[in-house]
């Protein structure tokens, strides 16, 4: 291999670990948004025809708009706390196509009650024309949403139902 080529399959590798290094960060954003309840980052880190198919809810939210104001109205419901943390992701990148898996971990107050959850998250990510990774789909599928009264130790039952939200934009 010549010279050339190990340049071209450096700058390759380097393209390809940025892609995965700005699609981690909006993940990460991702929390520190709906923890911070800080609605511009949110905003800024979908596409604007991004879908989030929320499966704890059954409910899909088309467009950064409805995504943004479902996590409005998720943190009036759980107002006190919120700690969300996304946990080992997998990050693959194709050209200006990403796709990501990560597990959550996310603890918060609902009705006095100290609850916990967990399950996985799937991501889709586009580089933009303005060069910048966005998520253009996030799957959000629980396998335990419980109180610490109910524990998460049990075999079935693991996921109560999603309080309302009220008026759903």
């Amino acid at each position: 291999m010549d010279i050339q080529q190990k340049l071209e399959n450096l700058e390759k590798r380097v393209q390809e670990l940025e892609a995965r290094e700005s699609i981690k960060d909006a993940i990460s954003a991702y929390s520190w948004a709906v923890d911070t309840e800080n609605w511009a980052l949110m905003e800024a880190i979908f596409t604007d025809n991004a879908v989030c198919e929320n499966r704890w809810r059954e409910r899909e939210y088309i467009g950064k708009k409805a995504i943004v104001t479902f996590f409005q109205q998720h943190r009036k419901k759980f107002k006190f706390t919120n700690r969300l943390s996304n946990l080992n992701e997998r990050i693959t990148v194709s050209g200006k196509e990403g796709k990501a898996v990560s597990y959550f971990l996310v603890m918060y107050t609902l009705n006095g009650e100290s609850t916990i959850g967990w399950g996985t998250y799937t991501w889709e990510a586009r580089r933009e024309d303005d060069n910048v990774w966005r998520i253009s789909r996030l799957v959000l599928e629980p396998t335990l949403m419980s109180t610490l009264e109910k524990g998460w130790g049990m075999e079935t039952g693991r996921v109560v139902e999603a309080p309302p939200l009220g008026k759903q934009g």
